[in-house]
């Protein structure tokens, strides 16, 4: 039942002028995810790493017109449907709504804080763990509702990661068609389990905890960095639970922790900006697993970390292998 680990080399070569014009190369590695088969490329210098930390108070000082701002909620943001009990959903600090630009059926947005703006070093775990919390309650009305396989939790935080609000916030996608990757990566998932009789996270587990890719655990959630990671020091924590946790489950808090801990790591590079995902989907084949990618640093003249190998070919590319990064990751556990 072992995962295979499946990975090759290529070779760049050239006459480089940064080398007097001798010949140079350029070792560019393939990785295959053992889960869905799609392929990773690790690439030296790829990444747009800043070489000073970006000071970007006046941009993120700037709350004028914040419609998520406290003095704004209520009267610049909608309502729910009337399948939710409540107007606007509240956990500790978090206010939650529906998306007024909604990508799917059933979308929400979670304000995390009552601060305009929150850096990543200094985000509490205990905000991520309401606005969590606050979502979830939204996912569990949207499922006594009516059926839908497919949801998820994700943030964006500053431009350079997608986001057009300052304001930090979360957003919450409910329905029965899920994204490309949602789709592939479940229908790998219930292969594996038909095929083993048991998870492929429960597997990849086992497989990885004495390894050099093997993070740390925090309560009920193992996190590590992915063999074939899908974006920049990507790293996943992986739960024993499936379907969708009660708000107020402790697994809630346990994923909110781990976040924590590798927000603190991407800080420490000199990043302000990343992404996560939650996925929440059916089926006994498929526990809550988290993935979190840094993103490009925002400042004045930030360059983005995607181009055309993302973009128009679907292919993953990072800069630093996960074990390379996985120990630093464990340093903030």
């Amino acid at each position: 039942m072992a995962i295979e680990f499946t990975a090759h080399t290529d070779e760049a070569r050239f006459y480089s002028p940064m080398a007097d014009f001798e010949e140079d190369a350029v070792e560019i590695e393939f990785r295959e995810d053992p889960l869905t088969g799609q392929q990773t490329r690790i690439v030296p210098q790829v990444f747009p790493m800043p070489e000073e930390r970006p000071d970007i108070s006046a941009y993120v000082s700037d709350d004028e017109g914040c419609f998520f701002c406290p003095d704004m909620v209520e009267e610049a943001t909608p309502e729910y449907p009337d399948f939710v009990e409540a107007d606007r959903g509240s956990v500790g600090e978090s206010t939650a709504f529906p998306n007024l630009f909604p990508y799917a059926k059933h979308a929400n947005v979670v304000v995390l804080t009552e601060d305009h703006f929150v850096p990543i070093d200094e985000f509490p775990a205990e905000r991520l763990r309401d606005g969590i919390a606050n979502a979830l309650e939204y996912v569990h009305d949207v499922r006594a509702h009516e059926s839908a396989e497919y949801g998820s939790i994700n943030m964006n935080i500053l431009p350079s990661s997608g986001s057009s609000v300052v304001h930090p916030h979360l957003q919450s996608i409910v329905d029965d068609h899920g994204t490309n990757d949602t789709r592939r990566r479940v229908a790998a998932e219930r292969a594996f389990h038909a095929d083993h009789g048991r998870t492929y996270w429960e597997t990849l587990l086992e497989t990885e905890r004495d390894g050099d890719r093997y993070v740390d655990s925090t309560g009920a959630v193992e996190w590590l960095a992915p063999f074939a990671p899908i974006h920049h020091w990507h790293v996943v924590g992986v739960t024993d639970v499936t379907g969708v946790p009660d708000p107020d489950d402790d697994v809630v808090a346990d994923i909110a922790a781990g976040l924590e801990n590798v927000l603190a790591y991407y800080d420490s590079l000199g990043l302000n900006a990343h992404n996560f995902s939650i996925h929440l989907n059916e089926g006994e084949a498929s526990p809550v697993v988290i993935d979190v990618v840094a993103r490009s640093p925002f400042d004045d003249d930030y360059v983005s970390d995607a181009f055309f190998l993302q973009t128009l070919h679907d292919e993953r590319v990072v800069d630093a292998a996960p074990e390379e990064y996985a120990p630093d990751v464990a340093a903030y556990f």
